[in-house]
Protein backbone atom coordinates (compact mmCIF):
# COMPACT_ATOMS: atom_id res chain seq x y z
CA UNK A 1 0.00 0.00 0.00
CA UNK A 2 1.28 3.06 -0.91
CA UNK A 3 0.98 6.66 0.98
CA UNK A 4 0.82 9.90 -0.84
CA UNK A 5 0.67 13.30 1.03
CA UNK A 6 -1.64 15.61 -1.22
CA UNK A 7 -1.55 18.60 0.67
CA UNK A 8 -1.60 22.34 -1.97
CA UNK A 9 2.12 22.19 -2.59
CA UNK A 10 2.33 19.05 -3.53
CA UNK A 11 -0.35 18.90 -6.02
CA UNK A 12 0.72 21.86 -7.37
CA UNK A 13 4.04 20.72 -8.36
CA UNK A 14 2.47 17.50 -9.43
CA UNK A 15 0.80 19.90 -12.16
CA UNK A 16 3.58 21.33 -13.23
CA UNK A 17 5.54 18.10 -13.85
CA UNK A 18 2.76 16.92 -15.68
CA UNK A 19 2.68 19.95 -18.41
CA UNK A 20 6.71 19.79 -18.05
CA UNK A 21 8.06 17.79 -20.97
CA UNK A 22 10.51 15.62 -18.60
CA UNK A 23 13.03 15.56 -21.13
CA UNK A 24 13.18 19.21 -21.38
CA UNK A 25 13.20 19.67 -18.20
CA UNK A 26 16.32 17.26 -17.81
CA UNK A 27 18.03 19.36 -19.97
CA UNK A 28 17.37 22.94 -18.29
CA UNK A 29 18.61 21.03 -14.71
CA UNK A 30 21.67 20.57 -16.66
CA UNK A 31 21.94 23.78 -17.95
CA UNK A 32 21.96 24.42 -14.33
CA UNK A 33 24.44 22.47 -12.86
CA UNK A 34 26.89 22.58 -15.64
CA UNK A 35 27.82 26.26 -15.26
CA UNK A 36 27.27 25.94 -11.30
CA UNK A 37 30.15 23.14 -11.14
CA UNK A 38 32.48 25.01 -13.47
CA UNK A 39 32.44 27.93 -10.84
CA UNK A 40 32.67 25.92 -7.83
CA UNK A 41 35.91 24.20 -9.30
CA UNK A 42 37.45 27.55 -8.85
CA UNK A 43 37.35 27.72 -5.52
CA UNK A 44 35.45 24.75 -3.81
CA UNK A 45 36.18 25.21 -0.03
CA UNK A 46 33.86 28.68 -0.23
CA UNK A 47 30.31 28.42 0.11
CA UNK A 48 28.75 30.69 -2.35
CA UNK A 49 25.31 30.45 -4.51
CA UNK A 50 26.64 28.45 -6.72
CA UNK A 51 26.36 25.38 -4.19
CA UNK A 52 22.85 26.42 -3.54
CA UNK A 53 22.02 26.00 -7.41
CA UNK A 54 24.37 23.41 -7.56
CA UNK A 55 21.84 21.52 -5.02
CA UNK A 56 18.67 22.76 -6.90
CA UNK A 57 19.47 21.48 -10.40
CA UNK A 58 20.41 17.98 -8.78
CA UNK A 59 17.13 17.81 -6.99
CA UNK A 60 15.22 18.90 -10.18
CA UNK A 61 17.35 16.52 -12.07
CA UNK A 62 16.44 13.70 -9.98
CA UNK A 63 12.61 14.75 -10.21
CA UNK A 64 12.42 14.94 -13.70
CA UNK A 65 14.41 11.44 -14.22
CA UNK A 66 12.03 9.62 -12.00
CA UNK A 67 9.39 10.95 -14.33
CA UNK A 68 11.15 9.87 -17.21
CA UNK A 69 11.76 6.46 -15.48
CA UNK A 70 7.94 6.11 -14.42
CA UNK A 71 7.21 6.48 -17.87
CA UNK A 72 9.24 3.73 -19.49
CA UNK A 73 8.09 1.70 -17.23
CA UNK A 74 3.80 2.17 -18.01
CA UNK A 75 4.67 2.25 -21.42
CA UNK A 76 5.97 -1.84 -20.97
CA UNK A 77 3.18 -2.43 -18.90
CA UNK A 78 0.85 -1.32 -21.39
CA UNK A 79 2.23 -4.14 -23.59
Amino acid sequence: MRLELNNQRNMQFKTIFNKVNPWIGLIASLCLIIPSLYDILDDPFKLTTDHLILAGGVFFMILFLKEIFDRIINLEEME
